[in-house]
């Protein structure tokens, strides 16, 4: 494993960015031509613990691709007759939701622009030290430290895996907030993934929250987009 300091909470930012460009809504899509299938190697479950309550989502990795997929029993909350699988593809600078309803397969896709994903933030009043690295199941992670007078966060990652978000959103350090050391980027681009991470809020307790990788398991699972038509085609619009 490669071993260095590393200066930015890179862990915090790629599970805020993923979760915040998941479910963004931005300029429509519907002339994108979507290749006919999109192919996934791994999963990744990836538990958030807050006080509300814990979530587990399925981010569904690819080893050379530049998109992911991912699910949660949330998004299916509610109805026994509606699936949802969400599909970010990078590429084609798109998310695409999958979904089953009402014997129906349709699918829904947002254009997606890399402006809207610049961070305004400033990090640069951010202490960072690297702590005891630790095994989390099975890989072993560089463990990190990052804080100011309001947040602590205790991240670790591991570089031990084929597969990276970074495939998907690319190292652009304009995306980053202010302060972000670009090589952090660089040093996980190709394999990197978050294992754990606790954000404490110094002043109010109730926003404290876990993020935790609970698996990463092998896949051949894959979406056939031609079986999917336009919402409006499929309710004869």
């Amino acid at each position: 494993m490669k071993t260095s300091s590393i200066s930015k909470p890179i862990s915090f930012l790629i599970c805020f960015f993923v979760l915040q460009s998941a479910f963004a809504q931005f300029g429509k899509a519907s002339k994108v031509e979507l290749p006919d299938s999109y192919y996934f190697d791994y999963i990744y479950k990836l538990k958030m613990t807050h006080k509300k309550g814990d979530i587990t989502f399925d981010y569904y990795l690819s080893e050379d691709e530049s998109y992911f997929g991912f699910d949660s029993a949330e998004m299916n909350k509610g109805s026994e007759d509606t699936k949802i699988f969400m599909v970010m593809d990078a590429d084609l600078e798109i998310s695409a939701m999958f979904m089953e309803m009402m014997g129906k397969n349709v699918v829904q896709k947002t254009k997606l622009k890399a402006s809207d994903f610049q961070s305004e933030d400033d990090m640069s009043d951010y202490t960072f030290t690297e702590i005891d690295s630790k095994t989390i199941n099975g890989y072993e992670c560089e463990g990190y430290v990052s804080e100011n007078d309001k947040v602590k966060i205790t991240f670790y990652i591991t570089d031990d895996v084929p597969v990276s978000f970074n495939k998907a959103f690319g190292s652009n350090v304009k995306n980053m907030p202010k302060g972000f050391d670009a090589s952090i980027m660089e040093k996980y681009a190709e394999n990197g993934l978050m294992m754990e991470m606790t954000y404490e809020d110094k002043k109010k307790s109730k926003n404290n929250m876990t993020m935790q990788c609970v698996d990463l398991v092998e896949t051949d699972f894959s979406i056939d987009t031609t079986k999917y038509g336009s919402m409006l085609g499929a309710f004869g619009g």
